[in-house]
């Protein structure tokens, strides 16, 4: 227990030093785009569905597919639950892998004056294709958890019209390995982002922003991957 928890005060130590002083980061830069549509189904419940588009190496080669259709319960205006699953296409340069996962939510907002704060906790049950180092050859499924935990503060700059705002958004995650019980052992990754939120209609809007995906690697080795991500929302 306690070398696992010297690994994670680590890894989250390596996220506080400046990039500069990192001499085993390795930087990439890649494009995340992604469609999100939901829809009431009653008072008390709603649907949602993401497809997410990710792109690496300057938009040359295919990073991620994914798709999450998630089930979503408002106990309050200030409570929700979530239960989602997750289909992930992963792309590698020798073999390409899939993941399904299943993942339970709970989501906290509060409003502040004119900014609202939202935290959610993520618990993830994954099952991901195996590949075989020496062969390249898919063959079997591993078992693993990881629990991720969102910040997010969201604030509107100036409306263009009575019911239409431009937001600025901010939010860090951080996700962490639980191997097979509910205990971090190690940092998965951590994600920063800013961003602006435009309306288009009613029931649009679309996100701009940029992204940092910070991901320990093997022998000490970090990545940081620099994104610009889009998110087009529509409300049915």
């Amino acid at each position: 227990m306690i070398k696992n928890l010297k690994s994670i005060i680590t890894y989250l130590f390596a996220l506080l030093i400046p990039a500069s002083s990192l001499a085993q980061i390795k930087q990439e830069y890649s494009s995340w785009n992604s469609v999100i549509i939901d829809s009431q189904i009653s008072e008390k419940f709603f649907i949602k569905n993401e497809v997410h588009f990710r792109r690496t190496h300057f938009l040359r080669d295919w990073q991620q597919f994914l798709i999450r259709p998630s089930l979503h319960y408002k106990f309050n205006k200030s409570i929700r639950f979530t239960l989602g699953y997750t289909f992930v296409k992963n792309y590698r340069n020798t073999v390409n892998f899939n993941e399904n996962n299943i993942w339970e939510q709970f989501e906290l907002t509060q409003t502040s004056f004119n900014s609202k704060f939202k935290h959610h906790f993520r618990f993830e049950q994954r099952f991901i294709q195996q590949v075989i180092d020496t062969t390249n050859i898919v063959s079997g499924t591993k078992f693993n958890m990881r629990f991720r935990y969102r910040f997010t503060w969201i604030i509107p700059l100036f409306k263009l019209t009575e019911s239409k705002k431009i937001t600025f958004t901010f939010f860090d995650e951080i996700w962490l390995n639980t191997q097979k019980g509910i205990v971090p052992r190690s940092l998965n990754q951590n994600w920063f982002y800013i961003g602006l939120g435009f309306p288009i209609f009613k029931k649009m809007s679309i996100g701009i922003g940029y992204m940092s995906v910070f991901s320990p690697k093997l022998n000490s080795n970090f990545t940081n991957n620099n994104l610009i991500q889009t998110t087009l929302k529509y409300h049915i």
